[in-house]
């Protein structure tokens, strides 16, 4: 039987969920639900299925301490990647790391920043198994998507085959991946019935990896075979994501749509919203003429006059406020904090 390979991606440093995600706690170690943190949980969605030595996580350099503090006990190994550059090298860079220890492995890539409930967790392994068993027996890359529940903006679209009666209890050819959409787009993506949400998630005989980046990708591959070999830096591969490496570019692609609640915690509107669903925001909050508000500040009490649709969070000696509808634009304060050479903020 092949090695099962499950990879945690969590080398994002979450810019747009400033100023809880820093330098010293990324955003794959906030909590979320009470559950433990997002990290945790991703492990958790697995590990009754992958052997805890199967369980890699991938990050870069300057987590691995952190990471190994929170987790370490809990994984088998930690692949770093010397300098972020993307998630195109760093997949490729553990893909061929685990190929030197089993060539007929399965590798199943899961983000560490959704969240999707603990009581979904039995629903989820069993898409991960229905996946990990497709690409077991064919040469193909296989997504999970989700059902889109409304026309959001906030995700890419996977559009696929239309479903008949042949393979109805199979996974689905790929037809196009489509970029966040307009509003209106995004109605007629819902009204379609063959679009899914793509989760980032996917899996694949780390054999069909390699060769799809070898036709798809050739500079990373180059890049990351010379630098596994000794005969080159890690950061002469292209900074480049897989999506637009490899995933829309390979004719070999599949998706497995699930009915799934699933969040990607991507900015601080999302996880503000998760958290008072899930925990409730224990701020003391006077609101006057005030609407539709997210406020966390447990230690001050808040009084808010006439303001409405505003995301509010303190950490240590830092105050962000934002319109919700904004808060994609939160990295953009990170990215002058960086110019500004104000480390001490980040």
């Amino acid at each position: 039987m092949d090695v099962w390979n499950i990879r945690t991606i969590a080398g994002g440093s979450g810019e747009r969920l400033w100023p809880l995600s820093r330098q010293n706690k990324p955003k794959q170690l906030l909590s979320v639900a009470q559950d433990g943190t997002l990290l945790d949980q991703a492990i958790d969605r697995i590990m009754d299925y992958i052997p805890k030595e199967n369980i890699w996580i991938s990050t870069t350099t300057k987590f691995t301490k952190i990471i190994d503090q929170y987790v370490g006990t809990r994984i088998g190994t930690i692949s770093a990647e010397p300098s972020p550059r993307n998630t195109g090298p760093a997949i490729l860079l553990t893909v061929m790391k685990i190929a030197q220890v089993d060539p007929q492995a399965v590798v199943m890539f899961v983000p560490a920043d959704p969240f999707i409930p603990r009581a979904q967790n039995s629903n989820f392994l069993l898409s991960v198994k229905k996946a990990i068993d497709f690409a077991q027996a064919h040469d193909c890359i296989a997504l999970l998507g989700v059902m889109p529940s409304s026309p959001s903006t906030g995700y890419g679209y996977i559009e696929h085959e239309l479903i008949n009666e042949a393979n109805k209890d199979s996974l689905l050819k790929i037809i196009s991946f489509r970029e966040k959409p307009s509003y209106e787009k995004a109605c007629q993506y819902v009204q379609q019935g063959n679009m899914l949400w793509n989760m980032g998630m996917f899996c694949s005989k780390v054999s069909v990896f390699i060769e799809e980046f070898k036709t798809y990708a050739p500079d990373i591959y180059t890049a990351v075979s010379a630098y596994l070999q000794g005969q080159g830096t890690y950061e002469e591969a292209p900074n480049t994501s897989i999506d637009y490496a490899v995933i829309e570019k390979s004719t070999k692609t599949y998706v497995l749509p699930m009915e799934l609640t699933w969040y990607d915690v991507g900015n601080l509107q999302v996880f503000l919203s998760l958290k008072q669903q899930h925990e409730g925001l224990k701020t003391e909050l006077i609101s006057v003429d005030s609407t539709n508000n997210l406020v966390d500040i447990p230690d001050m009490t808040v009084a808010l006059v006439g303001v409405h649709n505003l995301c509010i969070t303190k950490k240590d000696n830092i105050l962000v406020i934002a319109k919700d509808t904004s808060t994609e634009q939160i990295r953009d304060v990170v990215k002058q904090l960086k110019k500004e050479n104000k480390q001490r903020y980040l």
